[in-house]
């Protein structure tokens, strides 16, 4: 039951549970024999007999998630370290989260890195304006990077703290992540990286103040090699 509360949330099955209209899909990737989560999985799903493809990536936990999806049938595949795997025939239902478990095989795979292709100098944060966005917030966006190989970090849980407000996101393959109408104020920003299959937060910035219909980019560092 742990497992089913942790994928309902991530997929917004909160939100799903008074709509009639729409469902969602949510689920975890892990290695079939050793059980360990796969994080960095890139999972994409469609509807059968459409050709639009929605695509995530799961979290360290492994965990996707996939919201307001029209009630169908939907096929889903997912790929981590050049294996694939495929499941069909998906049921989704409006109301409801359809739970799909992906299993791999890949016994406990290293941390997946990307490719840095920024400057050799990128500590610094950047502020700029967001293009026809609401007056009243601001943006946080920015790039997760290894401090020893300058690539790009992905499957990276980032958060955004101000105050006794929490948000959360996951890096996609590039190592960008972004917040979106975000109220403004002085955030605290962290990215929290597993390692090896230990969760652990690598880096933290404080005091990065946000003003009103503004844009900040934060690059933050992590050390995926102990």
């Amino acid at each position: 039951m742990r497992y089913l509360v942790v994928i309902l949330a991530a997929c917004g099955a909160a939100q799903h549970a008074a709509s009639t209209r729409d469902g969602a899909i949510g689920g975890i990737a892990r290695d079939r024999d050793s059980n360990v989560a796969i994080g960095s999985a890139e999972v994409h799903i469609h509807a059968q007999g459409a050709t639009a493809v929605q695509r995530t990536i799961t979290t360290r936990e492994g965990l996707f998630g996939f919201d307001h999806l029209l009630p169908g049938r939907y096929d889903l595949d997912a790929e981590s370290h050049g294996q694939r795997v495929d499941i069909s025939n998906i049921a989704v239902v409006a109301g409801e989260a359809s739970v799909v478990d992906v299993e791999f095989t890949l016994g406990k795979p290293d941390p997946i890195h990307r490719d840095y292709a920024g400057d050799t100098i990128d500590d610094a944060i950047e502020r700029f304006a967001p293009p026809q966005h609401d007056a009243h917030t601001g943006v946080i966006e920015g790039t997760v990077n290894d401090t020893a190989t300058r690539r790009r970090v992905g499957g990276a849980v980032v958060t955004a703290i101000l105050g006794a407000q929490t948000l959360q996101t996951v890096s996609d393959e590039q190592g960008r992540y972004r917040f979106d109408d975000v109220t403004p104020g002085t955030y605290t920003i962290s990215a929290d990286y597993s390692v090896d299959g230990h969760g652990q937060i690598e880096v933290r910035r404080s005091d990065i103040a946000v003003g009103a219909a503004e844009g900040v980019r934060v690059p933050l560092w992590v050390e995926t090699q102990q």
